[in-house]
């Protein structure tokens, strides 16, 4: 599924997989909903070799958008499962199996030798009417109940490959480590002040946007973000995930609900989740109401607490 401008498209209970691109929403990705989906085997197959030049695969790609975008509820076992050259996502109850590509980079170009930001669209709240243009900082981004799991190998850049272009292989939200806290962000703007000093804050209004990340779970190695309060790093465990057919049906077989069902996280909502900092929008439904993640990959009630991943039941064999 490729899209431009999917202003308040939800895009749900997809089965996507061994293809290239998974769902790429390009541009304008405003109030898109992207959940309930299953994806994999959307990368390179183990008998080719991606050519030199060709495009990139994974799961779901978000390019250059200013949100508000939500990704929940969703199974991704690719290589790559988000590849978010943007800002302004919520990233909420999904297993991730593999890593996030383009954080912090692939919304600016190189002309003439000089690095040129990308202006992109935000629009007025749940219209097509644009508000606005604006480049893209990275972060405004909130990764809440995830499970991450180093599913596949570390493998080194090729001799023969530009590293520039080369995936990111180790997964987690560890990539996020230079990204500021809200507080370490709005501190650095030194509004207590009694005036405000031009050389002291002009920088700061070209660094990354803050993000919040929080109670994820950890397999296999994956590495979590170095500010998160609250997460699961399970150590010593071989957590394993396989999707297989079983009479016609898809089945998914995992061992990591043994350890995540003794680790409970909160629901997750619009209050939580705040707005996008471009647009000034809420992470919320698409008809301008409030969203709660009381609901899991099937549509069953979590309750007033559940666990991190797509499922409100912990079990081994989800039939999908």
């Amino acid at each position: 599924i490729k899209l431009h401008a999917a202003i308040d498209v939800v895009m749900r209970r997809n089965h996507i997989h061994h293809c290239t691109m998974g769902i790429w929403c390009d541009w304008q990705a405003q109030g898109t909903i992207l959940s309930q989906n299953l994806l994999h085997d959307n990368h390179t197959p183990a008998f080719a070799k991606r050519i030199r030049g060709t495009i990139m695969s994974q799961d779901i790609f978000v390019e250059v958008s200013h949100g508000p975008t939500l990704i929940d509820n969703n199974v991704m076992l690719s290589k790559a499962s988000l590849r978010l050259a943007t800002e302004g996502a919520a990233v909420v109850n999904n297993l991730i199996c593999g890593t996030f590509q383009a954080i912090g980079e692939g919304t600016d170009e190189f002309v003439s030798g000089k690095n040129q930001p990308r202006y992109t669209p935000y629009h007025f709240h749940h219209r097509t009417e644009v508000m606005g243009f604006m480049s893209i900082l990275h972060g405004d981004d909130r990764i809440y109940n995830n499970i991450f799991i180093q599913k596949w190998p570390i493998e080194e850049c090729p001799a023969d490959e530009d590293p520039r272009f080369f995936d990111k292989q180790e997964a987690g939200t560890f990539i996020f480590d230079e990204y500021p806290t809200y507080q370490e962000w709005i501190d650095s703007f030194h509004l207590n002040e009694p005036m405000a000093y031009e050389h002291k804050i002009m920088e700061k209004h070209f660094q990354h946007l803050p993000v919040w990340i929080d109670s994820n779970v950890y397999f296999n190695g994956a590495k979590p973000w170095k500010k998160e309060q609250k997460n699961l790093v399970v150590k010593r465990f071989k957590a394993t995930c396989e999707v297989v057919e079983k009479n016609g049906k898809y089945v998914l077989l995992t061992n990591i609900f043994s350890k995540v069902k003794d680790f409970p996280v909160g629901i997750i909502n619009t209050d939580i989740l705040g707005k996008a900092f471009q647009p000034d929008q809420r992470f919320e439904n698409t008809d301008g109401s409030d969203i709660v993640f009381n609901y899991d990959y099937f549509g069953a009630d979590r309750g007033v607490m559940t666990i991190a991943g797509p499922f409100a039941e912990a079990k081994e064999e989800y039939t999908l």
